[in-house]
């Protein structure tokens, strides 16, 4: 199932981005939690989706520092209840960055992790941990930065995993050796491209924004035999496009519709040579 990120278009309405996934041939998106989606509700929402035929496939936690339900770990409650209102099976998290379970944050968001397991209990939806990407030295020493800890952790409070393309290349492993990995409980693919990094800029805002979550092909990760292996392994979660603005080039309606109908080939594309594979 194809799936457009409205992360790809944050900064701009919600109706532009179902219109743009549809006119593209998109068949669901991922709903990110945003100034507009609290003020709009479900409602608003699930008319969107009727409106231009699409699934909400995911509801994805706020991309900025808080929410309605405070910041950090409270950005969780806020995405669950939409997702359980709209009937979506999975709600993206990120984790919460730390270095040990002990630090209060964590703490907290353990604490988060848990309530929202309780509040989702009898649904359909259920949590899904996104992978993490490696941008300064202390992300090494994340709680569940590697996929080992990842997987194990996911295991033991039973979390199904997003995994993230791009996040996956700023690790140093190859990306098939990750998905074989985290395989068993990978339920959404977070899917864009990485391009090589100047050391002297890794961590310059701008300079992330050119070179992190890229249209496939425009970088090094080795993305096509990738989808060709979800297909060959029956992969039937969403595979969700989640790209920087600038990559999309969101100022522009005729570059963003150029570019979906490009990823919609190009991912076709390599689902169909998955097959002949198989």
């Amino acid at each position: 199932m194809l799936s457009l990120s409205t992360a790809c278009f944050y900064n701009l309405p919600l109706r532009w981005a179902f219109r743009l996934a549809a006119e593209a041939g998109f068949e669901g998106v991922e709903l990110v939690m945003a100034p507009e989606v609290w003020l709009r509700g479900p409602a608003y929402v699930s008319s969107l989706a009727r409106e231009h035929g699409l699934g909400i496939f995911s509801v994805h936690q706020a991309l900025m520092p808080g929410g309605p339900d405070g910041f950090g770990a409270g950005r969780m409650g806020d995405a669950l209840r939409m997702a359980l209102a709209l009937e979506c099976p999975c709600v993206v998290i990120h984790d919460p960055g730390a270095i040990s379970w002990e630090d209060p944050e964590a703490q907290r968001w353990l604490r988060a992790v848990e309530a929202c397991r309780a509040a989702a209990q009898g649904s359909g939806t259920r949590l899904s941990l996104e992978s993490a990407g490696i941008y300064r030295d202390r992300d090494l020493r994340n709680v569940v930065g590697s996929p080992e800890a990842l997987i194990a952790f996911a295991r033991q409070y039973d979390l199904d995993i997003t995994l993230d393309t791009c996040h996956a290349g700023t690790t140093g492993l190859p990306l098939g050796e990750i998905y074989a990995l985290l395989k068993e409980r990978v339920v959404n693919v977070h899917f864009s491209d990485l391009k090589r990094l100047r050391p002297s800029l890794d961590h310059h805002l701008l300079y992330n924004l050119s070179s992190h979550h890229q249209l496939p092909g425009e970088g090094f990760l080795p993305l096509r035999p990738f989808i060709a292996r979800l297909a060959q392994d029956g992969f039937r979660g969403p595979l969700t496009l989640e790209t920087s603005f600038i990559a999309m080039r969101a100022w522009s309606r005729q570059a963003c519709r150029r570019k979906l109908r490009y990823v919609a080939e190009y991912v076709r594309d390599a689902q169909d040579q998955g097959g002949v594979n198989s």
